[in-house]
């Protein structure tokens, strides 16, 4: 729905609609972002959240995964995300391509995780652009499977905060026919580590 409450047509299957990070078009350290969704309105039915935990993936991944995934680095232009293919050219210019490696370690503590950004990420690292993909496939198969996912089921009022460095999520459809509607407002803040100012030289949130 529009501000003035007229439906916008039928748009499932649009923004966000497969598994992905926000953030991965930021250069490091800018791309360690916190997501806050809050459902004001909620259809009937279908329009879950779903979230993979990209730390449990990682744990589990096969010993051969690791070892062709440990040189490996995903290539991030915004010009290849599916929610920014309608942005200006000079707005998508302002953002310089952004590399991670897919064996990453979150910023806070270290524990190691996966970063795999989304299924439209170029792949550095292995013997060929196919051989990359290919690894990227497996990575994501691996880590939206159940047992590292979740499916949140909306109610009014739920809010839901999240890490984007270790976490992907995907918007899942509904019944758009402008009889109901799932209006949800989100609101994003940077992780930001700076020396503390206490004696004691730890890093800080």
């Amino acid at each position: 729905f529009w501000a003035n409450n007229t439906w916008k047509g039928n748009t499932t299957g649009g923004f966000g609609s497969y598994w992905h990070q926000d953030g991965q078009f930021w250069l490091r350290p800018r791309h360690n972002i916190l997501s806050v969704l809050h459902a004001r309105e909620t259809p009937p039915r279908g329009g879950e959240t779903g979230f993979a935990d990209l730390r449990a993936a990682r744990e589990t991944l096969s010993r051969p995964l690791l070892e062709r995934a440990k040189s490996a680095s995903i290539h991030v232009s915004v010009h290849d995300i599916a929610d920014f293919a309608k942005g200006d050219k000079e707005d998508l210019d302002a953002f310089p391509d952004a590399d991670h490696p897919i064996l990453d370690n979150h910023v806070l503590d270290g524990g190691p995780m996966l970063y795999v950004g989304s299924p439209t990420m170029k792949v550095n690292g292995l013997e060929t652009p196919e051989a990359g993909r290919a690894l990227l496939d497996m990575l994501l198969m691996h880590a939206t499977s159940p047992s590292y996912t979740y499916f949140h089921a909306w109610d009014v009022g739920d809010v839901i905060i999240w890490d984007n460095t270790q976490t992907l999520h995907h918007a899942m459809p509904y019944k758009n026919d402008g009889s109901s509607k799932r209006e949800l407002y989100r609101t994003q803040s940077r992780l930001v580590i700076a020396p503390s100012a206490h004696t004691d030289n730890k890093d800080e949130l």
